[in-house]
């Protein structure tokens, strides 16, 4: 699928605006994509530099065939500088690279374009110094911005760029796409819960080690929801031997809170798409145990054990106490 396919179909608006933006030539300098992953904001930046060098296209919009095109999407076009967090985080000397490139002609063309992806997770010195950049900006460039945490961005750093929302697809939508691609209904249902990716949800989808998961959650939250004692005990002989690191463990949260969510959903019969909907017979008898205030105390105790994770407490003793409250 060509790259403009691709954003048709994610991003119909924008394309839109965008490919009038390249036909009269009024890209600004630099732009702060934002929004959730899988979203298209590496795609809409790859097409926006090839639209500045592709030689073979028409109203400076680019051809996606010629020679400037495929090397511009292969990442491979030397006047197209990507940079990624080193890492967790994108360090100062990186943007200090960043601005003697920008400082530099075009290799082969007097334009440069610069792609900064995750630019939330640029360092306190990498932050300030891109904002010095920013301000004083060198040569014909143009530099994109992606980000999945526009809160986290300097004021000062999103007040010199253009912002662009990208809107998140409607889990519908996506559903219907992945089983466009051969998931089944009750595969997709929890995938569109945990990421706005077709690529991302067909690599779970073949993870060995999130379809075990998701069978250690289910039976974590029967056992839960049971009140069943065991609920305790498995955490150690269960939980921390599969989930045994801090993407894991917030995979975890994400897991068990979806569950919670859907049972407040059906409670108030407010569905939308449930993510454990292969267990709708079991959800539709737990939620007559609970109240609505019941259910959102238990969601408010998940959240809670997010944050304590987030701080550095012990993940162990996280889930241990989130099973004590949980059966409160």
């Amino acid at each position: 699928m060509k790259i403009e396919e691709k954003l048709i179909w994610l991003q119909p608006l924008l394309l839109k605006q965008f490919k009038k933006t390249a036909q009269q030539k009024q890209l600004a300098h630099a732009y702060l994509f934002e929004g959730v992953s899988g979203t298209g904001k590496k795609e809409m930046s790859l097409w926006l530099a090839a639209s500045l060098l592709c030689k073979e296209g028409s109203e400076n919009l680019p051809c996606e065939n010629c020679q400037n095109c495929r090397r511009v999407f292969d990442h491979q076009h030397p006047d197209v500088i990507e940079i990624v967090p080193d890492g967790l985080s994108i360090k100062v000397e990186q943007v200090r690279n960043l601005k003697a490139e920008f400082s530099k002609s075009g290799v082969e063309s007097q334009q440069k374009i610069f792609i900064v992806e995750d630019v939330e997770k640029m360092t306190p010195g990498a932050a300030n110094s891109l904002l010095k950049f920013l301000e004083e900006p060198e040569g014909s460039a143009v530099a994109f911005l992606l980000t999945t945490a526009k809160n986290r961005i300097l004021p000062t750093i999103l007040s010199r760029c253009q912002l662009v929302h990208f809107q998140s697809l409607t889990k519908k939508k996506l559903m219907t796409e992945l089983e466009a691609k051969g998931l089944s209904t009750n595969q997709a249902s929890l995938l569109v819960q945990l990421t706005n990716s077709v690529e991302e949800a067909l690599e779970l989808n073949e993870d060995e080690w999130f379809q075990e998961a998701k069978t250690i959650i289910w039976k974590w939250f029967t056992l839960i929801t049971n009140k069943d004692n065991q609920s305790f005990v498995y955490v150690q002989t269960t939980i921390m031997p599969h989930f045994k690191d801090r993407d894991a463990h917030r995979r975890l949260v994400d897991l068990i809170l979806l569950a919670y969510r859907d049972i407040l959903m059906l409670h108030y019969g407010t569905v939308d798409v449930l993510a454990y909907a292969r267990y709708q017979k079991e959800l539709d008898h737990i939620k007559t145990q609970y109240s609505s205030k019941a259910i959102v105390q238990a969601i408010e105790a998940v959240l809670l054990s997010r944050k304590k994770l987030e701080s550095n407490v012990n993940a162990q003793g996280v889930f241990e106490q989130l099973v004590l409250q949980l059966m409160k």
